[in-house]
């Protein structure tokens, strides 16, 4: 099965500009998606989370034309937080589901075409006022419930695994240290994440391949592509 996984677009890569009606311009060839199975998502799909960012970018992934589209929000994704009933509607619409979303709990984790089960934490924590910050403590608690009666093939987070694709320019790590709890005593098979701009890159650790799939550069530029995982 081939994954196509990107994150942290913060607005849709399709869009090259706008015209004087602050219309979107439509470039496919802009950022090229591959295509593939199933797309993932990793959190970070908007820039400020406000309103009018949300239509675009919902016409943006419904163009994609893989048959599994899934979304895992992220820390600038608010519009999911604040408006979840209308968001999930309009997102299923656009052929896209979201996993993990809080309070959706049929959803926080789904079964992929080839039978992997995947998990989806949006998680950040110690963010303050950003989408779906929480303490330590609450990550902990949801970890538990969601993980621990459920074996999960693939982890989709938007905040990376401490020590792994987590590094500011500055080397200084910013990953969960309960993620790498987790993935040292659960090593799932894959780990795919965003948030980090400067950790676009994969790795291997303890039979887990890692994943950080941020598209945008700390400018905010689109630089980096989709990455494909072949599960």
């Amino acid at each position: 099965m081939r994954i196509v996984a990107t994150s942290d677009t913060h607005y849709p890569p399709f869009v090259k500009r706008f015209d004087t009606f602050m219309n979107p311009v439509w470039d496919p060839t802009h950022v090229p998606i591959p295509d593939g199975d199933v797309f993932v998502h990793a959190g970070d799909l908007l820039r400020m989370g406000y309103p009018n960012e949300w239509d675009p970018a919902l016409e943006w992934l419904a163009r994609l034309p893989h048959k599994h589209k899934y979304f895992i929000p992220g820390n600038h994704d608010f519009h999911l937080q604040v408006y979840p009933g209308p968001a999930l509607q309009q997102m299923r619409q656009a052929g896209v589901t979201v996993i993990g979303l809080p309070g959706n709990d049929h959803y926080a984790s789904v079964k992929l075409p080839n039978g992997m089960s995947m998990l989806g934490l949006p998680y950040v924590h110690t963010m303050g006022r950003w989408a779906f910050s929480c303490t330590k403590e609450e990550l902990l608690a949801h970890l538990r419930k969601v993980w621990v009666a459920n074996e999960h093939d693939i982890v989709v987070s938007h905040m990376p695994v401490w020590g792994f694709l987590d590094q500011t320019l500055q080397d200084v790590s910013t990953g969960s240290r309960i993620y790498r709890d987790f993935l040292n005593v659960k090593k799932p098979k894959v780990w795919i994440c965003g948030h980090m701009h400067e950790g676009y890159g994969s790795v291997e650790f303890n039979g887990t391949r890692l994943y950080n799939v941020a598209m945008c550069n700390r400018d905010y530029k689109h630089v980096n592509p989709p990455m494909i995982i072949e599960v």
